[in-house]
């Protein structure tokens, strides 16, 4: 019987892992357990976009694929600017930045993080910086900008709930073909039969950790997308088998094979016997 791996990840979102662990012969099923959607009051918002689309940024940060969601939605097809640069904090959400707003972005850490953003970039003092981010984003990038004494304007573009609420999603996609979703009931009953369960986020831990526990079998494999997700799971006494070197499908899936085929994590050494 094939290994099975729970995605806890949007199915639109978790499709290409799944093809991936499909490549290495794991079976794969997703769950939806926070979904992101509209502040109550769009005002401030709006303000900032208006403001990006009128040129009076420099730089924006983008930090998720739902920002960049936000920020075409908000922009109604308004132009940017061609002076305005973007950087992105990993491979994704700079995907959905060419494919939403139509712009490449002019930088992108090696370690895809806001740590690695803060790290590896500088922006001069005096910078005109937009930081629109989720309400449960953590302050490292904004303190690394306000270190860099930018001239920051920083505002909530999304909020962060359990999933299946009443409140609008910023984007609410179908399940690609082929792609399996469990609800947060049928999770709990597939994860004592499961070989693997993958983090997608830190908020995603949290809910995890609401509905079942943080004792997991010891059979089962955990994955962390990245490292602010790892500390999540040891910071909700979650155990963490392995954390993504690159937080995609390809990162995620080596992972999943080292844990399938026992091999140790990058750097450490496997013990003799």
């Amino acid at each position: 019987m094939a290994p099975h791996a729970i995605i806890l990840r949007a199915a639109h979102r978790a499709a290409t892992t799944v093809a991936e662990f499909a490549r290495l012969g794991i079976d794969s099923s997703c769950t939806q357990l926070i979904e992101t959607v509209w502040p109550q009051d769009l005002t401030a918002l709006d303000e900032r976009v208006g403001r990006l689309a009128a040129g009076e940024y420099q730089w924006v940060m983008l930090t998720s694929v739902s920002t960049v969601h936000v920020l075409a939605q908000r922009l109604a097809g308004r132009p940017l600017p061609p002076h305005t640069r973007f950087a992105a904090v990993g491979a994704s959400t700079a995907a959905a930045a060419g494919r939403l707003l139509g712009r490449e972005v002019d930088f992108l850490p090696a370690e895809q993080s806001a740590a690695g953003m803060v790290r590896e970039f500088f922006l001069p003092p005096g910078t005109r910086v937009l930081y629109a981010h989720g309400d449960l984003a953590s302050p490292t990038l904004s303190q690394g900008l306000r270190g860099w004494q930018v001239a920051l304007d920083e505002v909530i573009a999304y909020a962060t709930v359990p999933a299946g609420g009443d409140q609008h999603p910023v984007h609410a996609l179908p399940a690609p073909d082929g792609v399996r979703v469990l609800d947060p009931q049928q999770m709990l009953g597939a994860l004592p039969h499961s070989q693997l369960v993958v983090f997608a986020a830190p908020s995603i831990v949290r809910r995890f950790a609401e509905l079942a526990g943080t004792s997991l079998a010891v059979g089962l494999g955990t994955i962390a997308i990245g490292a602010p997700t790892a500390r999540a799971m040891e910071q909700a006494g979650i155990r963490v088998d392995a954390t993504a070197a690159d937080p995609t499908p390809a990162g995620l899936a080596a992972c999943a094979r080292r844990l399938l085929q026992r091999e140790p994590e990058p750097g450490q050494h496997r013990p003799h016997t």
